[in-house]
């Protein structure tokens, strides 16, 4: 009787064996260097424990054909995308996708496909591994087995029928992943930072589909929309940050991002920036004994008297009244 290989292993035996120049050992795994015959750049596995691994990516004008046939291993992956693509033909329905810059994706690895064709393009990747027929083995057993089956099953919901989901990531796991990103393992120490950004990524990422799928989550998900504009806007309002550029940075549509902001401030977006601006200038006014012109500078706008007529319509004052008023404040 034949025994099902496992398909983390497999994908690795067939970059040694069809794309590595050299192999090297990592504090954690192994580093595999793509023979520049294939293309350029290099593919890390690192394992952080039983049934949870890390892989890196770096590579550009690299093709793969890989045969998915006979495989097993009940894995999950997620992954994220910070730079370049990748373009990837499954065999035999030939449907094809594309991973770009930006994107999380999410990886059913139990599934009907024969062939996967990777094309990578200047790519550069993170994606996370957990494997259920392991991780079963070492949870606590006082979860027990209904606990990873219940999980499964609203891992398997999230998938329907899609062996891969590809969406924009949301701030929180762009940020997360920029962590992992400068996490370099020289040590237990950062083996340990790798570990816990590696549970983070996979927790917020499930946490967010939990969201969308709960309407009951909705208004947690709206005041966390909130929470994460205002702090973008409170720390880069001076550099005429724009409502398009905000909603990207959050990954949500404008009309969208307009809609939830209306909703639970009462203000516009644009509204709401210029009102962090008018509150910077009355503190700069009142506490310091910086110039108009330097004050209009200091919160992003170019034209003094616009921004004077602006103060005015909000403190029913000029800004030079403002100060005076003001005057012993300082």
């Amino acid at each position: 009787m034949n025994t099902p290989k496992c398909i983390s292993d497999m994908y690795y035996k067939y970059i040694e064996e069809e794309l590595n120049y050299k192999i090297s050992d990592e504090l954690l795994g192994k580093k595999y260097v793509i023979d520049k015959q294939f293309g350029m750049g290099n593919f890390i596995r690192m394992k952080i424990e039983e049934g949870l691994e890390v892989s890196r990516l770096k590579a550009d004008k690299t093709e793969m054909n890989f045969d998915n046939r006979g495989l097993s291993g009940d894995i999950l992956e997620v992954g994220y995308c910070y730079s370049g693509n990748i373009n990837i033909l499954t065999l035999p329905d030939n449907a094809e996708c594309m991973i770009k810059a930006g994107d999380i994706f999410m990886y059913k690895v139990l599934n009907d496909v024969d062939y996967f064709k990777f094309e990578y393009n200047n790519c550069k990747t993170v994606s996370i591994h957990m494997n259920f027929n392991t991780i079963k083995n070492i949870v606590n057993p006082i979860w027990e087995d209904k606990m990873i089956t219940d999980w499964q099953m609203y891992i398997n919901g999230i998938f329907e029928n899609d062996i891969l989901k590809i969406e924009r990531a949301s701030y929180e796991i762009k940020k997360i992943a920029e962590q992992i990103e400068l996490i370099s393992i020289n040590n237990m120490l950062d083996y340990m930072k790798l570990k816990i950004k590696a549970i983070e990524f996979l927790a917020t990422f499930l946490q967010e589909k939990s969201h969308m799928q709960d309407p009951t989550n909705s208004k947690k998900y709206e005041t966390e929309i909130i929470i994460k504009a205002k702090d973008i806007i409170n720390k880069k309002f001076e550099n005429s940050l724009s409502v398009k550029e905000l909603a990207n940075n959050l990954n949500i549509s404008i009309y969208k991002l307009q809609q939830i902001f209306k909703n639970n401030t009462g203000d516009t977006v644009y509204e709401y920036i210029k009102k962090v601006r008018i509150e910077k200038a009355k503190y700069l006014l009142k506490n310091t004994d910086m110039s108009i012109l330097q004050i209009v500078n200091e919160i992003g706008y170019e034209n003094p008297s616009k921004f004077s007529s602006l103060f005015k319509s909000y403190n029913k004052m000029t800004p030079l009244q403002y100060r005076k008023v003001n005057i012993y404040k300082y």
